[in-house]
């Protein structure tokens, strides 16, 4: 499962995709060939430190691409796998096919995103501590209790403590108390967390004024945001102002509400084979790590969820196997090997249209970034230089300038403060817009641009006089 998921990878994502807004901000704290994006109060430096050994090395976004759909693979093959020695068999194969087949596993695997990255370090954790509640299980599953929950801390801080939350609680069940593993759990945050409070002393002020900033730029609260996830079922990467979200689609709405009714079919499954424990504790886990992007925060991203979605293919794999194994008659069974593939079939189909749309979408998109970065070499743009406008964090990082990004151009004729500010220090400034009309006032005494060489569109770059 782990080799044909690093070939999918490979051959229909990774060619040519340019990188994303947060994938700039990771990938440039430790790029030496230009300046840092500014790296706000919510994100941690996990995923920074996964893509520093090929950054530091190469600016090539194709190397970076193939680094992580290798190391992506690796990962699925190691967090999967601990559940080997939780059921041998076809179990944790099943399960790491359902979670491998999704678009967003494809799609994020070799993207420079913590959310695949926290989904292997969830299913890692909930295996190990199943084999550390084994008498016989020594030392082992301890320690990679404590790294895998270190790992979820440093990639997402927040997500960890929703993970080790049902895994503490369950030390309550009689029987299972084992030692060192309460201990495993603390260490792991403790560690995990360590560098987020250390900069939250430097850059924040504290950890109590970095949190406060983190939950205003996520917009934390009480929200119920299941509507705008079910609306990123089907691929737009961000349901968030100003960002149109489009409609519920009835076959990505099929496939969302066969999910719990395939969960509770493996919860029966394991019950009736007294498995009921490897079956419970993913389901549980899975839900308590989506609970804080559905009730506490305003806006809706479907990779969010992946670590929901990793931990609760153990039980639909449960499901999956009772109805190949279960019943006694050959009859059947028959029905219930087509019922599999059926689903299987369906599964590969939804996700790969899916999945195909978006790739070519982003293909189009993220190369006029590359494309409006080079052109700006024609008009002088060198470093000290700002790139201002609404992709600027993406075209900036390629022409190797700072950014400032904007969501909506500014409406009145004063010149913006980041601008002045650059001007001011002697930098070079551009503003770069894809439209025919000149997007704020301000910019009507600067000198007008036009960009021929980009496409999709129609891009201009703009020079202060």
């Amino acid at each position: 499962m782990a080799v044909c998921y690093g070939i999918v990878q490979l051959v229909g994502v990774t060619s040519r995709m340019g990188l994303g807004w947060d994938e700039v901000v990771y990938v440039s704290q430790v790029d030496p060939r230009g300046p840092a994006t500014e790296f706000i109060a919510p994100r941690a430096r996990g995923i920074t430190l996964i893509v520093a050994p090929i950054v530091l090395l190469t600016s090539s976004t194709d190397a970076l691409r193939i680094y992580l759909s290798l190391l992506s693979a690796v990962a699925l093959y190691a967090s999967f796998g601990t559940w080997l020695r939780v059921r041998p068999g076809a179990l944790a194969p099943i399960a790491a096919l359902l979670f491998a087949s999704l678009w967003l596993s494809l799609f994020y695997g070799n993207a420079a995103m913590p959310n695949m990255w926290v989904a292997f370090g969830a299913v890692a954790a909930v295996g190990f501590f199943l084999r550390c509640m084994r008498p016989e299980s020594g030392r082992g599953p301890v320690i990679g209790l404590a790294v895998s929950v270190a790992a979820v801390a440093l990639l997402r801080p927040p997500d960890s403590v929703w993970l080790v939350l049902p895994l503490a609680v369950a030390l309550a069940k009689p029987g299972w108390r084992r030692a060192g593993v309460g201990g495993a759990l603390v260490v792991g945050l403790v560690a995990g967390w360590a560098d987020w409070i250390i900069e939250a002393f430097v850059r924040f002020g504290g950890p109590a004024a970095r949190w406060r900033a983190a939950g205003a730029a996520n917009e934390t609260g009480l929200h119920v945001s299941l509507y705008e996830h079910a609306r990123a079922l089907n691929g737009p990467l961000l349901c968030r102002p100003p960002v149109h979200c489009g409609p519920v689609e009835l076959p990505w709405l099929l496939w969302w509400g066969a999910i719990p009714v395939l969960v509770l079919l493996g919860l029966y499954a394991a019950g009736r084979r007294e498995r009921l424990a490897e079956c419970v504790l993913p389901a549980v886990a899975g839900l308590s790590l989506a609970v804080p992007y559905i009730f506490l925060v305003g806006y809706a991203a479907p990779r969010f969820l992946l670590p929901t979605y990793a931990l609760l293919a153990f039980p639909i794999a449960h499901s999956a196997l009772w109805l190949l194994e279960g019943p006694r008659l050959r009859a059947a069974r028959r029905a219930g090997a087509g019922l599999v593939a059926a689903g299987f079939l369906a599964q590969f189909v939804l996700q790969g249209l899916t999945l195909e749309k978006l790739v070519s979408l982003r293909l189009s998109t993220r190369q006029a970034d590359v494309e409006a970065a080079g052109a700006l070499t024609a008009f002088a743009v060198h470093r000290p230089c700002l790139v201002y406008g609404e992709r600027a964090v993406m075209i900036a990082y390629r022409a190797g300038c700072e950014s400032h990004t904007v969501l909506h151009w500014p409406q009145d004729s004063e010149v913006p403060a980041p601008v002045l500010g650059a001007q001011h220090a002697g930098k070079r400034v551009v503003a770069v817009d894809k439209g025919r009309s000149i997007p704020a006032p301000f910019l009507q005494t600067w000198e007008r641009r036009r960009l021929p060489e980009v496409r999709p569109g129609t891009w201009y770059a703009y020079i202060p006089r």
